[in-house]
């Protein structure tokens, strides 16, 4: 007797692989280090634990890092790194959205920085940019 498997199954198998495989190449160590040379000044001003902002950033830099990877292959197909951050645009504000109204909940009582926005935006395109030429690499090299 056949095992039935849907379309989504196999497609939803074949990007878990891709993600996990793309993932064996960033460390946690590295994020860690990144994030706290970009943010220095929360680490100083916090009143929380330390490790639940940083817990937060590390989410979100793999995420972003996902993201990337995963929009890689438009790049790979020839179109350039600022059209193909405007394909997943919607994604990338979020994530940028998120961080901030997180981060700044926890760390701004009453006044926000706006600074801080370009902070998170920064923080979130360096990980995608990262995302995004591991997983173009990996398209390169028939990894995919």
């Amino acid at each position: 007797m056949n095992v039935i498997t849907t379309f989504e199954d196999r497609r939803r198998k074949k990007q878990w692989n891709f993600e996990r495989q793309v993932l064996r190449k960033l460390s946690l160590s590295t994020i860690r280090g990144y994030i706290h040379n970009h943010f220095p000044s929360v680490f100083e001003h916090q009143k929380t634990g330390g490790s639940f902002v940083e817990d937060i950033c590390v989410d979100f830099a793999i995420d972003s890092y996902l993201l990337g990877a995963e929009f890689s292959r438009f790049g790979y197909f020839g179109e350039s790194e600022v059209s193909v951050r405007r394909r997943c645009q919607e994604e990338y504000v979020e994530h940028v959205n998120l961080l901030y109204h997180k981060l700044s909940g926890l760390l701004f009582q009453n006044d926000q920085d706006d600074n801080f926005y370009m902070l998170c935006e920064a923080f979130v395109l360096h990980w995608w940019d990262q995302g995004f030429h591991e997983g173009e690499k990996r398209y390169r090299m028939k990894l995919h």
